[in-house]
C-alpha cells in the first residue's frame, strides 16, 4: 500500500514537472517576440545621437513614403501639447505636438496617422514597429537613448511647480519638498519624475498617470505641488482657480535637451529629414503659433456653460464601452464553452491545452495581456487598438467563462447524463438538451457576475488608447484641467450601467427558477 502511495505520489510530480516545463515553454516563446534594446553604457552617454552616428539598415524613410503614411505615436491627456476632442462625433487628437506631426507629414509628401496610448507604452510600441516616431513632449533622457534615438530638440522648457494659492511663503522652490517636508507630484515616466529623483533630497513623492491626475491629488490636499512643464503648469493654474506657479529652480542643476523626437534606432535618413524640418519650424516659429492655435481649441471646447457641454465624450464612451463588453461577452462565451469540454474530455492532450491556457490567463494581469496583444501580437498583424482590445478582453473573459461552465456541467447530477444516453442521445445532444439548461441554472449568478465585471474591466483597453468611457473621461479632464468631477461622473455612469445589467440578469434568473421550480 504504501508502495503503491509513493508511486502515485510521484507520478503526480513527474506530471506537474512536464506541466510546469510546459507552460516554460509556452512563456519563452512570448517572450522571445520582444525586441532587445541596444546597450549603451551609463557613463558615456553625453545626449542623443546625431544622424552621422548611427548607422545600419536605412530603410524607414523610404517605407514610410512607399506607405503614403506616418505612424505618429502619442499620449494624449497633456494639453497642450496633446489632448482629445470630437470632432463629428469621433475621438480625435489636436495640440502642438499634432500640429507638429502634421507639418513633418506634410513636408514628407504623405498623411498623418495619429496612434494614442500610454505614454509609458510609446516607446516599447516604437520599438516594435507599431509606430514611426513618438511626438509627445518627450524629452531625450540616457534611460531612453538606450533603446531609441532622437531627433534634435524642437522646443526646450523650463520647469515650474503649481501649488496652492497662499502657500508661497511656505514652499518657495524644489528645496521645500526635500526630505518629506512636503509632497511632490508628478506624472509616471516622464522627465519630472527622473529630476524629483536625482535632484530631490529624500523626496516624498507621489507619482499619478497623467498630469491632471496630480493637479486633482493638489487640489485634494493630498500633495503639496506638481512639477510640470512651464507652458502646462501656467494653463493648469490659469484654469483653475486657487492655483499658483513658482519657479523650481531647478535650471541649475539640469540640463533641459528640450522636447525631442523619437525614432527607431539606426535609422540616420528619416532622423536627418526630421532635423531639416525641425529647423525650419524653429526658425519660423511656428511653435508658438501652434501653442496660440492649441489654446483656442481649448477654450472652444470649454465655451457654454455646466458640465452638459461634454455630454458627447461621455455618451461616445459609453457606446465604445458597451460595445468592447457585448463583443467579449459574445466571444468568451463560445472559447468558454469549449475550454470547459475540453477540460472534461479524456483526451490528455486537450485537457492539458485548455488547463495550461485558463492557468496562464488568470496568472496574468489583464493590463499586461492587452500592452502585449497591441504592441507584441498586434504589430505583427497590424491590429487597430480596438482590435487588440476586444482580442485580450475576450481571451480573458473567455478563461473565466470556462471554469464557471466547468464548475457547473460537473454540479449536475451523473445520472441526468446515463438516463439521457440511454435513451438513445449522443454526447453532444445530452449536453445541449440535458445538462447545459440543468448548469445554466447554477451558474448563472456566477456568469451575470462576470458579464458585470467585463464592463468594468473595459476601461484597461484604454491603456492602448480605446476611446471607451475611461478614456473620454481623461479627455474630458485634460480640456477642462479638472479631474474629480470628470471622475465622479464616469462613477456614476458606470454605476447605472452595472446595475441595469444586474438586473436584467436577475429577471433571467427568476424565470429560470420558474421554470425548473
Amino acid at each position: 500500500m504504501k508502495k503503491m502511495f509513493s508511486q502515485v505520489k510521484k507520478k503526480n510530480q513527474v506530471g506537474w514537472q512536464l506541466k510546469g516545463f510546459n507552460l516554460m515553454v509556452i512563456l519563452a516563446i512570448l517572450i522571445s517576440l520582444v525586441v532587445p534594446a541596444k546597450s549603451v553604457s551609463a557613463s558615456s552617454w553625453t545626449g542623443p545621437e546625431t544622424a552621422a552616428e548611427v548607422e545600419g539598415e536605412d530603410t524607414l524613410l523610404t517605407e514610410i513614403q512607399e506607405r503614403g503614411v506616418l505612424r505618429m505615436g502619442t499620449a494624449s491627456g497633456y494639453s497642450p501639447y496633446e489632448f482629445t476632442v470630437l470632432q463629428e462625433g469621433k475621438n480625435v487628437v489636436v495640440g502642438i505636438d499634432v500640429f507638429l506631426g502634421q507639418h513633418i507629414a506634410d513636408q514628407l509628401g504623405v498623411e498623418l496617422e495619429v496612434v494614442d496610448m500610454e505614454f509609458g507604452s510609446l516607446i516599447a510600441s516604437l520599438e516594435t514597429g507599431g509606430i514611426d516616431m513618438i511626438i509627445a513632449g518627450m524629452g531625450a533622457t540616457e534611460e531612453r537613448d538606450q533603446s531609441i534615438d532622437f531627433s534634435n530638440a524642437y522646443e526646450l522648457s523650463g520647469q515650474s511647480i503649481v501649488i496652492r494659492e497662499g502657500e508661497e511663503d511656505e514652499i518657495v522652490d524644489y528645496t521645500s519638498f526635500e526630505n518629506g517636508e512636503h509632497t511632490i507630484s508628478v506624472s509616471e515616466a516622464t522627465l519630472q519624475e527622473g529630476y524629483v529623483r536625482d535632484h530631490f533630497e529624500n523626496p516624498d513623492l507621489l507619482i499619478m498617470r497623467k498630469s491632471a491626475d496630480a493637479i486633482a491629488a493638489l487640489i485634494s490636499g493630498q500633495a503639496d505641488g506638481v512639477l510640470l512643464d512651464d507652458a502646462v503648469a501656467g494653463a493648469n493654474a490659469a484654469e483653475n482657480e486657487g492655483l499658483v506657479v513658482i519657479d523650481s529652480k531647478l535650471d541649475g542643476l539640469v540640463e533641459d535637451q528640450g522636447k525631442s523626437i523619437g525614432i527607431p534606432e539606426n535609422q540616420p535618413s528619416f532622423q536627418s529629414a526630421i532635423n531639416g524640418i525641425l529647423e525650419d519650424v524653429n526658425e519660423q516659429g511656428l511653435i508658438e503659433t501652434w501653442t496660440e492655435a492649441s489654446f483656442d481649441i481649448i477654450a472652444g471646447e470649454n465655451a457654454g456653460t455646466g458640465w452638459t457641454i461634454y455630454w458627447p465624450y461621455f455618451w461616445n464612451g459609453i457606446k465604445t464601452t458597451l460595445i468592447i463588453a457585448a463583443v467579449s461577452i459574445f466571444f468568451g462565451m463560445i472559447l468558454g464553452i469549449f475550454l470547459a469540454l475540453m477540460r472534461l474530455t479524456n483526451n490528455p492532450f486537450l485537457k492539458f491545452i485548455a488547463t495550461a491556457y485558463i492557468e496562464f490567463v488568470r496568472g496574468t494581469p489583464l493590463m499586461i495581456q492587452v500592452l502585449f496583444m497591441f504592441l507584441g501580437v498586434g504589430s505583427i498583424f497590424g491590429w487597430s487598438t480596438m482590435t487588440a482590445g476586444l482580442v485580450s478582453v475576450s481571451m480573458n473573459s473567455g478563461a473565466y467563462i470556462a471554469e464557471i461552465i466547468r464548475g457547473g456541467i460537473q454540479s449536475v447530477d451523473k445520472g441526468q447524463a446515463e438516463a439521457a444516453r440511454s435513451l438513445g442521445l449522443g454526447y453532444w445532444q445530452t449536453m445541449r438538451k440535458v445538462i447545459f439548461p440543468q448548469s445554466l441554472r447554477s451558474i448563472w449568478p456566477s456568469l451575470g457576475n462576470e458579464f458585470i465585471t467585463l464592463i468594468k474591466e473595459s476601461s484597461i483597453v484604454s491603456t492602448i488608447g480605446v476611446a471607451e468611457l475611461t478614456f473620454q473621461t481623461r479627455a474630458v479632464t485634460s480640456i477642462t484641467y479638472q479631474a474629480v468631477v470628470p471622475l465622479f461622473i464616469s462613477m456614476i455612469i458606470y454605476f447605472i450601467m452595472t446595475y441595469a445589467l444586474s438586473q436584467v440578469l436577475n429577471v433571467y434568473e427568476r424565470k429560470m427558477n420558474q421554470k425548473y421550480a
